[in-house]
């Protein structure tokens, strides 16, 4: 039975309650799933007005036709990055309490120069790459919902009203020269502990990142919503995710880019 507004707006407000303390999912029935990507939104946005959270920019996941394949994706994933979840810094300790049962990611992500204007014209690549600042970045992903049985399809959809699983960031020093990357061979060293190094998506299965932020910009222009100047911006997972635990370490090397290490 498909969900009616009421029905959504309830899954909204139990992913808001819930955001401050996701060591306690929400368990979720068929019957309370998105069926559609416009319902999705609408979840994920009810949900960010309920936090009553100011935005530090946006992220985006799924940014390669391969990792859609993979993971039974039909389109980008967008999420908000909340401010108070928001970090930058090479070396800092964040809360364990915040993040339980959460992974590691790194990612290429971006500082926005300008206001991508909306626009008829959709932004490119090359217009995006005039705009940005690079930043080496690590994503902290996890879900506050608990399902059985799930489709690929319908985790997709519960991923987007979820704010595309996006539980916090943390943005190192930036880049400024760096249009000239070779990012879908830029490897990357992500350690947590002493445990093995995390594998690279690299070629088919990593984005272009500038195109991942022009993807970004115009679907959300298809939203009628439009970035602004300072916002970061995020393009998708450049290693596999990693657990963490309280006391583990986190090191990022992303070679020439820089370094990020945390502890929880």
């Amino acid at each position: 039975m498909r969900p009616d507004k009421t029905e959504l707006a309830a899954l909204a407000d139990l992913l808001a309650n819930t955001w401050p303390d996701p060591s306690k999912p929400v368990a979720l029935k068929p019957h309370q799933f998105p069926q559609n990507r416009f319902e999705a939104y609408f979840v994920q946005d009810r949900m960010f007005d309920a936090l009553n959270e100011s935005l530090a920019g946006w992220k985006v996941g799924a940014t390669s036709a391969q990792m859609r394949a993979l993971d039974g994706h039909d389109d980008i994933i967008p999420g908000r990055i909340a401010s108070s979840t928001c970090y930058v810094g090479t070396h800092m300790t964040l809360p364990i309490a915040r993040f339980p049962n959460a992974r590691v990611e790194t990612e290429f992500a971006f500082r926005l120069t300008e206001t991508p204007e909306l626009r008829k014209t959709p932004w490119r690549a090359e217009d995006m790459a005039e705009i940005m600042t690079l930043h080496p970045a690590i994503e902290i992903i996890g879900n506050r919902y608990q399902v059985e049985g799930a489709s690929k399809a319908q985790n997709s959809l519960l991923t987007i009203a979820d704010n595309g699983g996006g539980m916090a960031f943390v943005f190192g020093d930036p880049v400024d020269d760096w249009q000239d990357l070779d990012f879908q061979h830029h490897n990357i060293t992500l350690r947590v502990d002493d445990k093995a190094a995390a594998e690279n998506f690299l070629g088919d299965m990593r984005c272009v990142p500038a195109q991942a932020a022009a993807d970004l910009v115009n679907h959300l222009a298809s939203r009628n919503i439009s970035m602004q100047a300072d916002d970061f911006l995020s393009t998708g997972a450049a290693t596999v995710p990693q657990p963490f635990v309280a006391g583990s370490t986190v090191h990022a090397d992303f070679g020439t880019l820089g370094v990020i290490e945390l502890t929880f």
